[in-house]
């Protein structure tokens, strides 16, 4: 299985964006499209800077990073025990039933953020 580090996956794509900034930036006529494209693919290569930065802090041991709704926030809540067995009430076949289902004790907010 080939394991691929962060800082080789932040290389890469730095790579891949200076070499996209490079092709539209080589173009004879820069209009206006070709503008805002290379601006944010610059963009994302600051943020690409910034999160390397961020990651080379001896302190964080472990980070998250992934898009809305990928399972950061319940993969911290099952690997450091932070859930628990709540009473709840269900309609099954029409009838009301409490049954226990575990739940994570950091939840979501409406904004798809961990609101804890």
């Amino acid at each position: 299985m080939l394991t691929i580090t962060w800082q080789e996956e932040i290389a890469f794509l730095k790579q891949n964006l200076r070499k996209e900034i490079n092709q539209l930036s080589s173009h004879s006529e820069i209009n206006i499209f070709n503008h805002i494209c290379i601006n944010n693919l610059k963009s994302k290569l600051n943020r690409l800077d910034e999160i390397e930065k961020i990651l080379n802090i001896e302190k964080y041991k472990i980070v998250f990073i992934g898009t809305i709704g990928q399972g950061k926030t319940t993969a911290i809540c099952h690997i450091f025990n932070l859930i628990s067995d709540f009473n709840v009430s269900k309609t099954i076949a029409n009838k009301s039933r409490n049954v226990i289902e575990t739940k994570e004790l950091l939840s979501t907010g409406a904004g798809k953020t961990t609101i804890c």
